[in-house]
């Protein structure tokens, strides 16, 4: 029910925007089937040359989806650092990006642009060249074959470096330099998902069937307050979020809700902080693509763990309607659903993290990255029965490859489960 002429607005704006998007839509691809037609004439013949020229020149055509800067940020890397490993073979690549307007990061799209040979043309290429017979072989896959996942381990053995320009780099640092922060300083990027963002930029959509992703960012004040009492500076990420953090702090920011935020911020903090800590989001591929360690909380499903990055895992907590027992890790990653409502059909009850279990995650994350933290036998053995596990699990092909050294579930979690969770 509608109350409040704010209310009202928004409610108007929103049927407004779904209007306006459908409209858009319509107009797009009566131009679309124009444009491709018109440039036909052209893209096939070159298309063909492509072909008969493979033995001399190799060239391939690809496009990146970037609405989603999980998968964007994801795929760029990705493709990046296999270029590097494969750099010796001889080929060519081109690509476009779609539509200005459903770009998620535009600065993004910079780094893809300085990477690789982008151009809108290729778009046509990219279509005609799957309607033309032994095309596929010229056709890049840019998620790969595992919807984005580093499954080879391209991004492990390349380690790429952050691409920006020198005066990038001093605009980033003056703006750190206001909060206190200093070169050296170490920094911490917090990204716990919420509902608004989706809801808002594609509100014709219906986002409450994966409402089991989202958390309370209340509930990480204790580990905030953890972390800036060490003298790390804590960055609260993220883009139009539901509500600010209930505290204050000279090392606390709560970049969501800065004026000056912007894409270009976005990017250079997430791909130089110490420490990533996120709920697996999206914009928390950047730290993953240039290699900085990760802390994934209230994560779910856990069969999509960051199996090929350093990165400790603290999954929301799993348990049988019917018993109240905690699922095992097998019946964790069996238990692969993508909807809240297929948890609640398979009897399965979510329960997100206390703000203690939190705050304990984050102490061993940091006392992992800083040295102090000492495995016993017993953490050790468990450590190498969850690889065990992991990748005996029918599963594992479909979601895993490369295992990093330093994926794991975290001590702190291992310790709530009990012995049984590993049997």
């Amino acid at each position: 029910m509608i109350t409040t002429n704010n209310e009202l607005l928004e409610v108007l704006q929103g049927r407004w925007s779904v209007f306006a998007r459908k409209v858009r839509t319509v107009l797009s691809v009566r131009n679309k089937v124009f444009l491709y037609s018109i440039h036909a004439f052209w893209a096939i013949p070159v298309l063909i040359t492509i072909r008969v020229i493979k033995p001399f020149l190799f060239i391939r055509v690809g496009v990146f989806h970037y609405q989603r800067i999980g998968h964007f940020a994801a795929d760029v890397g990705q493709r990046k650092a296999e270029s590097l490993i494969y750099k010796s073979i001889k080929r060519f690549d081109f690509w476009f990006l779609p539509d200005d307007y459903l770009c998620s990061n535009a600065y993004w799209s910079k780094i893809a642009r300085r990477w690789f040979k982008v151009h809108p043309l290729v778009r046509y290429l990219w279509f005609w060249n799957r309607i033309v017979p032994f095309g596929g072989i010229h056709s890049i896959n840019s998620s790969g074959t595992h919807h984005s996942r580093d499954v080879n381990g391209f991004l492990d053995k390349a380690k790429l470096s952050f691409p920006c320009t020198p005066d990038e780099e001093k605009t980033a640092r003056t703006w750190m330099n206001k909060f206190g922060w200093t070169e050296g300083n170490p920094f911490v990027c917090l990204l716990v998902r919420d509902s608004k963002y989706l809801s808002n930029q594609f509100p014709e959509h219906k986002w409450n069937y994966h409402s089991y992703r989202d958390s309370d960012i209340q509930t990480y004040v204790k580990a905030i307050e953890y972390l800036t009492a060490q003298g790390i500076f804590v960055f609260r990420m993220g883009r139009d979020m539901a509500s600010r953090v209930n505290y204050s702090h000279h090392k606390f920011i709560d970049y969501a809700f800065c004026e000056d935020r912007s894409d270009f911020l976005d990017v250079w903090l997430f791909s130089n902080c110490s420490l990533c800590i996120t709920t697996g989001s999206g914009p928390d591929m950047i730290s993953d693509v240039f290699r900085r360690p990760i802390l994934a909380l209230n994560f779910l499903p856990l069969h999509g763990l960051w199996s090929w990055s350093n990165a400790l895992h603290y999954p929301k907590i799993l348990r049988w309607n019917g018993s109240g027992s905690l699922l095992s890790l097998n019946e964790h990653l069996t238990s692969s659903y993508r909807k809240t409502f297929e948890y609640e059909d398979a009897g399965i009850v979510i329960i997100d993290l206390t703000e203690d279990q939190i705050l304990d995650s984050v102490k061993e994350s940091w006392e992992r990255l800083t040295g102090s933290w000492t495995l016993t036998i017993e953490e050790k053995e468990a450590d190498e029965k969850f690889r065990d596990i992991l990748m005996s699990h029918p599963y594992f092909r479909n979601f895993h490859g490369f295992v990093h050294s330093d994926s794991r579930l975290a001590t702190t979690f291992l310790s709530f489960a009990g012995h049984s969770f590993l049997t």
